[in-house]
């Protein structure tokens, strides 16, 4: 495993942990018979040992797991905490400080640590306290003999030992902060640029395009402060599968392509437990025995793929397996015996048979396991992308696999937004799912469709899915192109809202709804425009199921 893209957290949190085992020696000092502190230092010294070991660093890994092991038999007052007890933990963390500083100089952690664990052992034997006195200092010398002298216990510290962390850690309440702060700056640009907009003053103009320039900057700067790449969340699924495969008598690989690409931490944070449940899903239910995949012609060990990448200004992270994949057919019975019109079922393609896995109850396993149960709720996986401004797609062959695709925003807090008119309101709709805007004249909208380059596109007036009265006709309409996901030829589903018309472009804060706002069908969220006014962002997910149903 290539750790190099790890050192740098690991760093930050092995530096965290040291100073928090210093803290509690020299506490233990005052307090021997703390148990809260020798918990917490418990606690270090494993945290170390774990992530040196993940990293390879054996030298670190072994000396934390002594010091471990000499603090549990204190925990289990098995020994008694002596002065000296804690001089020898000192000058192994000295020691433990020396590796980690080798790390950080990009040396390996190649120490003799032998005089350092023979002291441990000296203590948990329980050998004279003079000895070990004497001792502790010299064996640190002597498993530093081959590098730069470190800090130890009867060393006086100068100013060069005292440096801080290249890495700060932040509370994202901060971000939060900064984000609402950003949006009023928003707010004040809009205002300043309708006011300049009748303005004749060249100075005035140039200043507002200079500050909506370096408040995009400061945007985009505090953006990325919040994004993580999507390597982050997926680094302990590893485990997850090699725990389920191995329970159940499977073999499977886990790979990924493309997960160094960074989503907004609130949208990553949401995404990790409906992404544990399709992985579990795809070991449990997706991926076959190997005995099973041998007698399909096969390999023996099945593939899971997380596979995440651009679209736009949004990012697709798709989960791929080649196991059985999902037997639409199997699923419309299902669908039908749970109470579904059978001739509305009947009448769907294979891709929306699929997507029924997605109601409660509802599932393509044949039998229920204490690992995933019986469909691992993939309605609760649906809702959770979808509250996060997502959208999920599943798409399976029999025999061949299952991929289940989640298109999400790389931020929930600041979009770029176009304004529509319509019956005298605004709104607000995502800029990222418009494919084109076009103006047309009443007369030509007599028909349901628009001829968009050979292709028909439904139209729906956006007034009828709103409950709104469209009132008199107009001479002229705005058609507002957006992608409504793939169709079952695997081609962009395209539906045109008809609106009255449009306005500019924005980049919008929105804000969450509160109660009793917020059980508005479709709209999900609400910004306040420059001069004062709240708009509506539109609901795209649930405008678009609602043309959709009403189309069939």
């Amino acid at each position: 495993m290539d750790t190099s893209k790890y050192k740098a957290l690991y760093l930050q949190e092995t530096g965290e942990h040291l100073s928090g085992i210093e803290q509690g020696l020299l506490a233990l000092e005052k307090n021997p018979g703390d148990t809260k502190t020798i918990d917490n230092l418990f606690r270090h010294y494993h945290s170390i040992k774990g992530m040196s070991a993940s990293m390879g660093y054996e030298p670190i890994q072994k000396l934390s797991h002594r010091q471990e092991d000499l603090l549990d038999k204190v925990r289990q007052k098995t020994l008694a905490l002596t002065d000296e007890m804690l001089s020898t933990l000192l000058v192994c963390l000295d020691g433990l400080k020396h590796m980690v500083r080798m790390v950080e100089e990009d040396r390996p952690p190649e120490m003799n640590i032998q005089p350092l664990l023979g002291r441990i052992q000296d203590a948990i034997d329980g050998k004279s306290a003079q000895e070990a006195e004497r001792g502790a200092p010299e064996a640190l010398e002597a498993a530093t003999a081959t590098g730069p002298p470190p800090t130890s216990a009867t060393t006086i510290i100068d100013g060069s030992e005292l440096k801080l962390s290249h890495v700060m850690k932040v509370d994202s309440s901060v971000f939060d902060g900064l984000l609402a702060n950003l949006g009023d700056l928003f707010m004040a640009l809009s205002t300043f640029k309708r006011l300049s907009g009748d303005s004749r003053s060249i100075e005035l103009k140039d200043g507002v395009h200079m500050l909506g320039k370096s408040i995009n900057t400061l945007h985009s700067s505090i953006l990325g402060a919040r994004m993580l790449p999507v390597e982050d969340l997926i680094a302990a699924l590893p485990r997850v599968v090699r725990d389920i495969a191995k329970k159940n008598g499977k073999e499977v690989e886990l790979k990924s392509e493309g997960t160094e690409i960074s989503l907004d931490r609130a949208i990553l944070e949401g995404l990790g437990a409906p992404l544990v449940h399709i992985i579990r899903n795809a070991v449990d239910h997706g991926i076959e025995s190997p005995a099973e995949r041998e007698a399909a012609g096969k390999k023996r060990a099945g593939e899971i793929t997380i596979r995440a990448f651009d679209k736009k200004d949004r990012a697709v992270i798709e989960v791929v397996d080649d196991g059985r994949g999902i037997d639409a057919q199997k699923i419309r019975s299902r669908a039908i015996s749970h109470g579904m019109s059978e001739s509305k079922v009947r009448a769907m393609t294979g891709k929306q048979a699929l997507m029924l896995v997605c109601l409660p109850g509802v599932s393509s396993a044949d039998i229920v396991t204490d690992t995933s149960g019986r469909g691992v709720g993939m309605d609760v996986v649906k809702d959770a992308v979808e509250g996060l401004g997502g959208t999920l797609e599943i798409d399976s062959t029999p025999g061949k696999g299952t991929r289940v695709s989640m298109e999400l925003p790389r931020t929930t807090s600041i979009i770029k937004a176009l304004i529509v008119a319509v019956c005298g309101e605004h709104f607000l709709l995502p800029l990222s799912r418009i494919e084109k805007v076009i103006d047309v004249e009443g007369f030509h909208l007599y028909g349901a469709t628009y001829d968009m380059g050979g292709t028909e596109v439904p139209i729906v007036p956006l007034a009828n899915l709103m409950s709104m009265n469209e009132g008199t006709e107009r001479a002229t309409y705005t058609l507002i192109i957006v992608d409504s996901g793939e169709g079952a030829d695997g081609a962009k589903d395209l539906i045109a809202f008809k609106v009255d018309d449009f306005g500019a472009e924005m980049n919008a804060y929105i804000k969450p709804l509160l109660p009793p706002i917020s059980k508005l069908w479709g709209i999900s969220g609400i910004a306040i425009m420059g001069d004062g006014r709240p708009v509506f962002l539109l609901d795209l997910q649930q405008i678009i199921a609602r043309a959709k149903a009403r189309a069939r």
